[in-house]
């Protein structure tokens, strides 16, 4: 979705994003194309994720789709707005009593994130709060994740996807 100047500012205007120029550049820079490359959404929060943990000085564990991490690890299987799917996690990546933050870039039904928090629970961690750089506020899926909170950079609108 490409929109003129003048849409960019009455977007921004709408939601939030006027007086600080970085969001609107995040926003401007996102292109919404709706089912695609699949129905539902595609992960890229290992962009996000590292950088993350090192700004923070935390450790950083890869939650991964099935047969993606070497060795042993624990699964967690979830259900999307198109059918399931699992992550997967290392068995030791994370110790009882460990504090930990969920990062993905997009948030729609909330499977993914309330799935990886139920993994880093089971194997003893404090979740104590998401961020995803985008939510998309017409699914809600953040009414899922059991009280936890979610951080959200940008909340675009969805468009029709017309040729």
């Amino acid at each position: 979705m490409h929109r003129d100047s003048a849409e960019n500012r009455m977007y921004a205007a709408e939601n939030g994003l006027n007086g600080d120029p970085r969001l609107e550049a995040i926003h401007q820079a996102i292109r919404v194309v709706p089912d695609f490359p699949k129905p539902g959404v595609e992960a890229r929060g290992f962009m996000f994720g590292p950088s993350i943990a090192l700004a923070i000085g935390a450790k950083f564990v890869p939650l991964r789709k099935p047969r993606k991490l070497p060795g042993k690890v624990i699964s967690e299987a979830y259900e999307l707005e198109y059918g399931t799917d699992c992550l997967e996690m290392h068995i030791d990546a994370v110790q009882p009593g460990e504090r930990a933050l969920v990062i993905d870039d997009v948030v729609a039904t909330g499977g993914t994130l309330s799935a990886a928090i139920r993994l880093l629970e089971r194997v003893g961690a404090d979740v104590v709060e998401c961020a995803c750089v985008i939510g998309l506020r017409e699914v809600k899926g953040q009414c899922r994740l059991n009280g936890k909170p979610v951080y959200i950079l940008i909340e675009p609108r969805l468009v029709d996807n017309c040729c």
